[in-house]
């Protein structure tokens, strides 16, 4: 319901013209002997329309309407004059934003739908208020929605052309498969130093082939179609320690310490494959940050959250800058040995499981990498 402050300091003008707009409107009706008291109860109860006399002890009427404004911005106000201040009133109007100024003796119908165009007024800047709010919010999220648009074409362009790229580079690896054969014999017929060059060939195709692997998952989410990733229920805890097993083979693992905690064995809807790739991805980055015989941290545990697998190094870590950036396509600080992809391909494995993956950095206090999995309760 609207509400109307009447003022003026003549009681018999706010009795008479109070009960007369009680009478014949259904707005709340206050009314108020001066300025002062007027603009004390503002805060309480803001007004929709403000109806003063012009002149009035202490503060006038149209030092009252100027406080109005700027406490209640939208408030229709109004000004009751007698015939000769009518020329200041029409001053008023353009100084102060007045709607509307009234004549003593006023007219009531007169006043009455003064009053009602000033309330359908105000209704209709504040529709045309909150309807330029909403214009402005569908604007941003269009904006935003383009923009989302435009990355996507742009990475699925990069997805495409990555893809070829990975394919070609494959085909090639498979000719440098004969390297093993050659370090094979060069063993058996003693030459040491053949089979020594044979190894750094074959040490080179398997970075290679893990790089050109990190390409193709890149370019298959890249492809604007989703792919169904099949979960089935399985032991979280043996699932790490399949992946923990390969990694035995890792180099750069086995020049850690690979500390293994699991407090519990939580059960979860797993793609096993995927996760086992999750974990390596995930302890060869820790292995790669980290000074040789520095301690990785794998943590296997459950709680209200869910599943909850963490991997910790105690490397170098990471500024805010760098942090930021994670998961950038192509984005990585370990120049050629690095495509920048591996942490955004561990993302969408994550995503796929419907979990969520969070990084803790700070220099000097190495990584810690939390992944949150729904988990199997009994």
């Amino acid at each position: 319901m609207a509400s109307i402050y009447l003022v003026d300091d003549d009681s018999l003008v706010t009795e008479s013209l109070g009960a007369a707009l009680r009478l014949e409107t259904p707005y709340a009706v206050r009314t108020f002997q001066s300025g002062a008291d007027a603009l004390a109860a503002l805060s309480a109860a803001p007004p929709d329309v403000v109806i003063s006399d012009f002149k009035m002890p202490g503060m006038d009427g149209l030092a009252l309407l100027k406080a109005v404004r700027k406490a209640v911005p939208e408030a229709v106000l109004m000004l009751l004059t007698g015939y000769s201040d009518k020329d200041s009133a029409i001053l008023a109007v353009n100084e102060v934003g007045i709607f509307a100024y009234v004549e003593k003796p006023w007219d009531l119908q007169d006043l009455l739908l003064k009053i009602k165009g000033g309330i359908e007024r105000q209704e209709l800047t504040r529709q045309l208020r909150d309807a330029n709010r909403d214009l402005e919010r569908q604007n941003r999220e269009l904006r935003l929605a383009h923009d989302r648009l435009v990355t996507s074409e742009r990475m699925a362009a990069v997805g495409r052309v990555a893809s070829g790229i990975a394919h070609e580079i494959g085909n090639q690896l498979a000719l440098v498969g004969y390297a093993e054969a050659i370090k094979a014999k060069a063993r058996a017929g003693g030459n040491g130093e053949i089979a020594e060059f044979a190894d750094v060939i074959v040490t080179a195709q398997k970075r290679l082939a893990d790089m050109v692997g990190e390409i193709k998952d890149f370019a298959r989410g890249q492809g604007g179609e989703a792919v169904e990733v099949r979960l089935e229920p399985a032991d979280v805890t043996a699932v790490v320690d399949e992946a923990l097993a390969i990694l035995r083979y890792d180099r750069e693992v086995g020049a850690r310490e690979l500390v293994r905690d699991v407090r519990r064995r939580p059960l979860a809807r797993l793609h096993r494959g995927k996760f086992a790739q999750l974990v390596i991805n995930l302890v060869r980055n820790a292995a790669q940050a980290s000074p040789a015989k520095a301690k990785i941290e794998v943590i296997l545990d459950e709680d209200e959250r869910g599943v909850i697998f963490v991997v910790a190094d105690h490397g170098s870590g990471m500024t805010p800058e760098v942090l930021a950036r994670l998961g950038e396509p192509f984005f990585t600080t370990r120049g050629e040995r690095g495509t920048g992809l591996g942490l955004g391909i561990c993302r969408r494995i994550v995503d796929e499981h419907g979990g969520q993956l969070a990084v803790e950095s700070a220099p000097g206090q190495g990584t810690r990498v939390t992944v949150t999995l729904p988990g199997l309760r009994s």
